[in-house]
């Protein structure tokens, strides 16, 4: 009895320390890989790819934060003024930023939808 105790409690343990380490994303290749005639090869070039994209859009969203401001000018009502530009600029990055994050968590859906 004290010996199943002790063994329960290590794997316990083990599984805890085994569940707080996660991988980065997009590192792992599903098991049926290696099985002749799978798609593998795509699905490591769109994991690479959509990870460029997240990471070109979050800067290039972090690069419309930093350049245009968020409250309108007090000088945007006169005429000939090009707020209209900024205003859309800062919508365009804004769509940009919430469609890197759905396609990221799309490919973590994806991820973890194969390796199950």
């Amino acid at each position: 009895m004290k010996l199943t105790t002790i063994v329960i409690a290590a794997l316990a343990a083990a599984a805890v320390e085994a569940k707080q380490v996660t991988p980065r994303p997009y590192t792992t290749i599903p098991k049926w890989c290696a099985h002749p005639g799978q798609g593998c090869y795509m699905m490591k070039r769109s994991a690479d790819a959509s990870w460029e994209v997240k990471r070109s859009a979050e800067a290039l969203a972090e690069a419309m934060a930093q350049n245009f401001p968020t409250e309108v000018p007090k000088w945007c009502a006169h005429p000939g003024q090009g707020c209209a530009k900024a205003k859309r600029a800062a919508v365009a990055a804004d769509e940009v930023q919430r469609t890197a994050d759905e396609l990221a968590e799309a490919m973590a859906a994806l991820d973890s939808h194969v390796d199950e």
